[in-house]
């Protein structure tokens, strides 16, 4: 019995005789026999994604299930992880599914520049593929790490992290409840972030102020140019544009959306000062001001000032 990952869906292969189970934290399903002993013995013959299968194999064996996938010699090895023996970058990855002679699973050769064959990727597909060694099947009813489809972002029927995120916390109660069924033991508490950063934001502008100009009502914006980020290759290729920053105000408190506000490309060199205009009403206005990068991702937070603008259009005394 074998499951092929089909990047970005997931794609069963029907089981005969399968059996659905119904746990406390959703419709985990059970494709598979548990493995005897509670210890699953793998050998990685594809070295390229050594980070990634420590990020699946940590991930089960912190979910409190009474199995453990344990790094042996190739001889002893009861699942051998191995590159498909096609293309170096393919869109899939495939496993057998639960307690089986010459088990297996098939993962692409790594390439950062991939959007498909990143290390992020590939402990996601592992993450999967182990699920379905493990005994697990395809969960089309609940939020899982089994879910048939799903990104860097998180599975189908999960809540999606932002785009310069991947869900780092790969298994969810599902996919645990689904293990404990077969194996026992008790749900263990999930530390960490449920998504992390791909890379390192932008920092915020500095040095801003808002001045009066000779215009009734329009201000002088000016900020000093933070920066550039690296952001990584196979984000950059789906995604490429210049940077950028973003200028609002509001009188009903600080701007703290981005996203919700027009880009506006930068005159400025990188540590330059950057002038804008803007106009503000009579009133107690917030101006906030944010870099976007490359990758259309803004600063965390924005720098913000605060004035109040009298009738004739200048801030109050």
């Amino acid at each position: 019995m074998r499951a092929k990952w089909i990047s970005p869906a997931i794609v069963a292969v029907a089981v005969a005789g399968s059996v659905l189970a119904t746990g406390p934290a959703g419709a985990y399903v059970v494709n598979g026999r548990a493995w005897p002993g509670g210890v699953i013995r793998y050998y990685n013959a594809a070295p390229d994604q050594a980070w990634a299968v420590k990020q699946a194999v940590d991930a089960w064996n912190a979910s409190g299930a009474r199995v453990r996938f344990v790094a042996a010699p190739a001889p002893q090895a009861d699942v051998r992880i191995e590159h498909f023996s096609g293309p170096s970058c393919t869109i899939n990855a495939e496993a057998t599914i639960g307690y089986t002679g010459n088990a297996r699973i098939w993962i692409f050769h790594r390439d950062e520049r991939s959007p498909y064959c990143n290390s992020y990727m590939a402990a996601r597909s592992l993450a999967h593929e182990l699920g379905h060694v493990l005994g697990l099947g395809h969960e089309t009813r609940a939020c899982a790490l089994m879910n048939p489809s799903g990104a860097l972002q998180g599975p189908l029927l999960c809540p999606k992290a932002q785009l310069w995120q991947w869900r780092c916390r790969l298994l969810t109660p599902d996919d645990v409840a689904g293990a404990i069924a077969l194996y026992g033991g008790k749900p263990a508490p999930q530390t960490g972030p449920t998504d992390c950063d791909l890379y390192r934001g932008i920092s915020t502008p500095t040095q801003l102020s808002v001045t009066p100009t000779s215009i009734p009502h329009q201000f002088r914006v000016s900020f000093r140019r933070p920066a550039s980020v690296t952001v990584p290759a196979f984000l950059s290729a789906q995604n490429k544009q210049p940077e950028s920053f973003v200028v609002a105000s509001s009188t009903s408190g600080c701007p703290a959306d981005a996203h919700r506000y027009h880009r506006i490309l930068w005159d400025a060199a990188v540590g330059a000062t950057e002038d804008t205009y803007i106009q503000l009403p009579v009133g107690t206005s917030c101006v906030s001001v944010w870099a976007v990068d490359s990758f259309a991702r803004p600063s965390d937070r924005p720098a913000t000032t605060t004035l109040r603008v009298v009738e004739a259009g200048q801030p109050a005394g």
